[in-house]
């Protein structure tokens, strides 16, 4: 799931308990005027209609929000430091593979030319192509996947995680 994606559902998961929220305390009765100020009261009671509640309570809000955005950007971080070092191993793990594997494959062909015996070019033709396309298979996977990119062919369906 791209960060797009996450966030939004983040923030169609986080409005719709609101909604819930909303509905379920919607028969709350309100007395209107029983606070000193002649402001509404809950129940009966003017603890939030004082002014002291009532920034309390915003500062209460906005610290909340605060903390959600601190995390967003910490996971956000989290998530390119991850990218980053997936990637670098990633390239390391391809690299070892190809140097093994051509160093194998040239080994052989000494060892063949060496005995005098024919080099099968069905041998060659291959490891070229094996070459070739582990390379690219391995790196487009690589970098659909921590860069995927938003386009209207994209699967979005098909990507999504079951969690």
């Amino acid at each position: 799931m791209s960060q797009t994606e996450q966030a939004s559902s983040e923030t169609d998961e986080a409005l719709a308990m609101f909604n819930r929220a909303s509905a379920a305390t919607s028969h709350v009765p309100v007395a209107h005027g029983s606070a000193p100020d002649g402001g509404e009261g809950v129940d009966g009671s003017a603890d939030e209609a004082t002014g002291t509640a009532s920034s309390f309570n915003a500062r209460r809000r906005e610290n909340a929000a605060l903390r959600k955005l601190d995390a967003k950007n910490t996971r956000r971080e989290q998530e390119n430091q991850l990218r980053k070092e997936v990637a670098t191993w990633s390239l390391w793990f391809v690299l070892t593979q190809l140097v093994i594997t051509n160093t194998t494959i040239v080994a052989y062909i000494v060892t063949m030319l060496v005995l005098k015996q024919y080099v099968p070019t069905e041998v060659l033709i291959t490891w070229l192509s094996s070459t070739i396309v582990e390379i690219i298979g391995i790196l487009w996977v690589i970098a659909r996947s921590l860069f995927p990119f938003h386009d209207r062919h994209r699967d979005t369906k098909g990507e999504k995680h079951k969690s």
